[in-house]
């Protein structure tokens, strides 16, 4: 099986081929503000690089958010597209779940972003990375939250603009559990504020 994992949720566009369980190639592409120039002509170069077809892709996993706004939009409509045309399957991923996948042996897992406005992207997530909360908050409810917690809590923070290690084997391998979702009812995940 030969996967794409497609991420603009921030400045850095990220571009994974995997088959049969193994990274095959990666595209790191700090472009900001312009992933609707650079996205789908990189986009076209991996594959082409590997020696593939889009007929050889056989789903796509791509990130829905939150995050930057433009980023979500345009990564979300290329892997619909994508997957509207061809016929594949599409699975949404989480960017505050996917930070934490790297991580291992805690109780609880914090991924939380901060905003433009002061507010946070906050997601907490179980042993397991079940989801027990995704939401956009102030600094005080989200430290009252983490502050509530009872056990073992890894904390990862990061911001659009600075590039953040993924495992994105480990994001794949967990998502692929997921159940495939119609490219129509793929939407980004803009996280709104708690009234």
């Amino acid at each position: 099986m030969t996967c794409l994992f497609l991420d603009t949720s921030s400045d850095i566009l990220v571009l994974s081929l995997i088959k049969d369980n193994n990274v095959i190639d990666t595209i790191k592409l700090e472009s900001a503000k312009t992933h609707s120039i650079y996205a789908v002509d990189t986009l076209k170069k991996i594959i082409e690089k590997n020696n593939l077809t889009p007929n050889d892709i056989d789903k796509v996993f791509v990130v829905n958010g939150p995050g930057s706004f433009t980023g979500i939009r345009i990564g979300v409509t290329i892997a619909k597209t994508f997957c509207y045309a061809l016929g594949k399957d599409i699975t949404p991923i989480s960017s505050l779940k996917m930070k934490v996948l790297g991580f291992d042996g805690f109780d609880y897992y914090v991924s939380l972003m901060k905003d433009k406005r002061d507010l946070y992207y906050l997601g907490i997530y179980d042993n397991d990375y079940n989801t027990i909360s995704e939401e956009l908050i102030s600094e005080n409810e989200m430290n009252e939250k983490i502050n509530n917690l009872n056990g073992n809590i890894k904390k990862i923070e990061s911001s659009l603009d600075t590039e953040f290690d993924l495992d994105i084997l480990k994001i794949v391998n967990y998502y692929d559990k997921e159940i495939c979702v119609n490219p129509h009812k793929v939407n980004p995940n803009y996280l709104k504020e708690v009234v």
